[in-house]
């Protein structure tokens, strides 16, 4: 089983890999603030702020890496509003015993 060292050395790992964000606006992509909030040894919540001059539909998040590559992704479908916004990403590790 890995120890809570091992998990820490892991969140530190996926803390610097995570670089910058972009999320799809009204079929646009456009860049935005990606805030990373240690939450403990093991968990790290990435923030991604929306500015309140945006407004429309958001359909994709994206987080690259300092390269540029793309190392997370999803799709989503939610009205921004005209005010700042923030979407969580909450990522914890865990080791489980038979997976």
């Amino acid at each position: 089983m890995l120890t809570e060292h091992a998990l820490e050395r892991q969140a530190n790992s996926l803390e610097s890999l995570f670089d910058s964000a972009e999320v799809e606006i009204n079929g646009e992509m456009k860049p935005v603030t990606l805030l990373k909030v240690r939450q403990g040894p093991n968990k790290v919540n990435f923030l991604i702020r929306l500015q309140d001059s945006e407004t429309g539909m958001v359909t994709k998040r994206v987080i690259k890496d300092e390269n540029g590559q793309i190392v997370w992704q999803d799709s989503v479908n939610l009205y921004k509003p005209a005010r700042a916004v923030s979407l969580s990403l909450p990522i914890e590790l865990k080791w489980k015993v038979g997976e």
